[in-house]
C-alpha cells in the first residue's frame, strides 16, 4: 500500500521525470561529444562519387556505374568528385574498383571517348601488328617496342633495338595492338614498321 501511494505521489512522479531527463541529457551529451571528437579527428562528412561496381578502362560511365556516399573528409584522396553527375557520360582512363571514390584524373574530358580517352597528355597512338609470337596483351598493359631492321650490320652490332620504352597499350585487336608513345617514339616506330619488323615486349609492373 505504501509503495502504491508513493507511485501516485506527484512529488515522486516529477522526481522520476527529472531523473529520466538528466539521464537522457547525459546519454545524448555523451553521444554528441563523441560525434564532435570524431569530426575533429576525421573531419566532417562529405558527399563523394564512388564506383557502384568494377568498371573497365575506356568505359563511358552510366548512372548505374556511379553512386554517392558520405565519407569523412580525412579519408578522401586528392581529386575526389562531389557528385555522380560530374562524371556520368565521361570515359574512364583507368579501371575503377567497386566502392572506391572516383577521381578527376580517372576520367577523360567531356566528349573524348575510345582510344583517345586513354591517351596520356601529348601522347600519340600507334598500331603495331602483333602476330602469333606476340604475348597476349590487354588494355592497360605496358610494353617496350622493339625493332629488328633489315639492314647490313657491322660486327658486334645488335640486330634489334628499342624504339619505344614503357608504352601503354590502349587498344587490342585480333592482329594488332595500339600503344601510346611520345611524338619522337611514334616516328621511330613508323620507320621501323616500314624498314623491318616490330615486336612488343610485355613489361612487369616494376619495369
Amino acid at each position: 500500500m505504501r509503495l502504491r501511494r508513493l507511485s501516485r505521489s506527484p512529488i515522486v512522479f516529477w522526481a522520476l521525470v527529472a531523473l529520466l531527463a538528466v539521464l537522457t541529457a547525459t546519454v545524448v551529451g555523451g553521444m554528441a561529444g563523441r560525434a564532435r571528437a570524431e569530426a575533429a579527428r576525421y573531419g566532417s562528412l562529405r558527399t563523394v562519387a564512388v564506383a557502384s561496381r568494377p568498371v573497365e578502362a575506356g568505359t563511358v560511365l552510366r548512372p548505374a556505374d556511379v553512386s554517392e556516399e558520405r565519407v569523412p573528409a580525412a579519408f578522401l584522396p586528392e581529386g575526389w568528385v562531389r557528385s555522380a553527375s560530374e562524371v556520368v557520360g565521361r570515359a574512364v582512363v583507368v579501371p575503377l574498383f567497386r566502392n572506391a571514390p572516383v577521381l578527376r584524373g580517372q576520367v577523360a574530358p567531356w566528349g573524348v571517348q575510345g582510344v583517345a580517352a586513354l591517351l596520356p597528355p601529348g601522347a600519340r597512338a600507334v598500331a603495331v601488328p602483333t602476330g602469333g609470337a606476340a604475348p597476349k596483351l590487354r588494355t592497360g598493359d605496358v610494353v617496350d617496342v622493339l625493332a629488328t631492321l633489315d639492314a647490313d650490320l657491322e660486327a658486334g652490332e645488335e640486330p634489334t633495338v628499342e624504339v619505344a620504352a614503357g608504352a601503354l597499350v590502349v587498344d587490342v585487336a585480333e592482329e594488332s595492338a595500339t600503344v601510346a608513345v611520345s611524338p619522337d617514339e611514334a616516328r621511330r616506330v613508323a620507320f621501323s614498321l616500314t624498314a623491318g619488323s616490330v615486336t612488343l615486349a610485355l613489361r612487369t609492373g616494376g619495369g
